[in-house]
């Protein structure tokens, strides 16, 4: 019995004593990859057209010069002479030309001469010319036609910065008589001298006709 259970203790203390074989441990699963950092996809560019190499780049926030204008003919060469040259190439003679008949309270010292190339009839245009000549030298000089209802008449006003004396001021206009026109066309001369400024108003008869006319300058004579 004693025997029995000494084999026994024994058999124990050797299975004790024998090395247990390591169990299996499984592996560990394996980690994960690491995901791939995304790449920055960069954006799109504009839509840029290519810069010609031939062409120069030019500052987007500057203004583009303007183009180079041709220089301006420089203008024709003005008569310095003050009198208002005659707006036709006819100019009639002084001596041709009839007198107007100043007003009674006259104090411009200036003769004025006219002359119709025809007969003012109703309705019908006819060119007057004028012939200012002043007596004495004077500034701011003017010979205007007024106005009156039953008369139209154009480029009514000759006006000069300085006169001298016994010199020719001309002018013309085209004159259209109406039933209802005055029997006289009224002009005004003005002029400034030292002692202030003279004026004078002047009757031209519209009834005047050439024939009219040449009579009154033989007359003059």
């Amino acid at each position: 019995m004693n025997t029995r259970l000494s084999g026994i203790l024994l058999a124990v203390l050797l299975a004790g004593c024998h090395p247990q074989q390591a169990q299996d441990v499984p592996p560990p699963p394996p980690s994960p990859a690491p995901a791939p950092a995304e790449s920055a996809v960069p954006a799109a560019p504009a839509d840029v057209t290519p810069a010609d190499p031939a062409t120069p780049a030019t500052d987007p926030t500057t203004t583009p010069a303007a183009p180079a204008q041709p220089t301006p003919a420089a203008p024709p060469p003005t008569d310095p002479s003050p009198a208002p040259k005659p707006t036709a190439a006819y100019a009639p003679a002084v001596d041709s030309m009839a007198i107007a008949r100043p007003s009674a309270k006259m104090s411009v010292a200036v003769d004025l001469r006219y002359k119709f190339d025809g007969t003012a009839a109703i309705g019908e245009p006819v060119t007057l010319h004028l012939a200012a000549i002043p007596r004495v030298a004077g500034a701011r000089f003017s010979v205007s036609v007024k106005a009156a209802p039953g008369l139209e008449f154009t480029n009514g006003t000759l006006a000069a910065q300085k006169v001298e004396a016994a010199a020719v001021y001309r002018q013309q206009l085209s004159v259209i008589r109406r039933s209802d026109a005055p029997e006289n066309l009224r002009v005004l001369v003005t002029m400034d001298l030292p002692e202030g400024t003279a004026f004078g108003f002047f009757s031209i008869p519209l009834d005047a006709g050439t024939n009219a006319q040449k009579s009154d300058s033989v007359k003059l004579r």
